[in-house]
């Protein structure tokens, strides 16, 4: 009934450990000798929480002295959850213990970044969450976190009141420096990025299955060696192109961010009619509606192999 009631009072409040969030972190790796001190540590822990005002919430209150009040309670749920974390610290010196506080810390500050944060796009991407790293790695990870994350919520909620009061040129110096945090974030993690980690960092450019689906359905289902062979052969083409075509849309992503310094996929602060960054973002709208374009050129390609019977038999699958 307590968690409940915490939960209830504390929705928005970010910086905010769940139960879940705990468990999942540190299911595994509390032992006996120190399970019932964690515990009591992180019930300690929500209660403080649920001190925290919600009155941000107060619809009767104007929109910008509840984003003060958001901003306020943040802080606050920071200070709580940084004094949780030192806690934790203390109650374990082995690697594995160690590094579940780090997880703990970086799932927890990453996760708060969705709340009033006006370039969502810009995602800070929980790396050791996707792919295997070092400790090292995930200790460089967690070094960038702590040192940027107030200066981050910061100009985050400061954007958020320019946007409200409608100071544009305000807004885009904060979204300025968010760009270049974003960039010296990604420059961290550049050397782990793969696949997996590239769908999460560009979640607009999310991959289009439909071609490798019907690709596979043909080499599953078909008897007939000859299509097999060519519907391998087009997939070859589709994924050559396809990568060509999404990385092309990355630089133009990355230039928008690192060279003018605001995100093309986030209404943020706006852009102007004909400047350099309302070029810019028609320009990656364009390299966006090219990729769908390939898309639908391949599939239409593989689906012309099939008779209308085995067309039939993949749309019923």
């Amino acid at each position: 009934m307590v968690v409940s009631m915490i939960v209830a009072v504390s929705i928005g409040i970010q910086p905010m450990c769940t139960r879940d969030d705990f468990q999942k972190v540190f299911g595994d790796v509390i032992q006996d000798n120190n399970s019932y001190i964690a515990e009591a540590v992180f019930d300690d822990y929500l209660e403080q929480v649920q001190q925290i005002e919600s009155s941000d919430y107060d619809k009767k209150l104007p929109p910008i002295k509840r984003l003060q009040n958001q901003l306020n309670s943040a802080i606050e749920a920071d200070t709580l959850f940084d004094s949780f974390v030192s806690s934790l610290s203390v109650l374990g010196n082995d690697a594995r213990w160690k590094r579940s506080v780090m997880d703990l810390r970086r799932s927890v500050l990453l996760n708060a970044r969705k709340v009033n944060n006006p370039w969502p796009a810009t995602v800070w991407v929980n790396l050791p969450n996707i792919a295997p790293v070092s400790d090292s790695t995930a200790d460089q990870i967690n070094t960038f976190i702590i040192e940027n994350i107030d200066n981050d919520r910061t100009d985050r909620f400061s954007a958020s009141a320019a946007i409200l009061s409608g100071d544009k040129e305000a807004c885009r110096q904060y979204e300025k420096r968010a760009m270049a945090r974003w960039n010296e974030y990604v420059t961290i993690i550049e050397p782990h990025i793969n696949k997996d980690v590239e769908v999460v960092l560009y979640p607009q450019l999310s991959e289009d299955e439909s071609v490798i689906e019907l690709t596979g359905w043909v080499l599953s289902n078909i008897e007939d060696k000859d299509i097999k062979d060519k519907a391998t052969l087009q997939l070859a083409f589709w994924t050559k192109k396809h990568n060509k075509q999404k990385l092309d849309a990355i630089t133009v992503i990355r230039s928008a961010r690192t060279s003018f310094g605001f995100d093309p996929w986030s209404r943020g602060c706006g852009v102007q009619a004909h400047s350099r960054q309302s070029r810019k973002k028609n320009e990656l709208l364009k390299k966006t509606a090219a990729i769908q374009e390939t898309n639908n050129e391949y599939l239409a390609i593989l689906l012309s192999m099939l008779t209308p019977e085995q067309r039939q038999q993949f749309e019923e699958r």
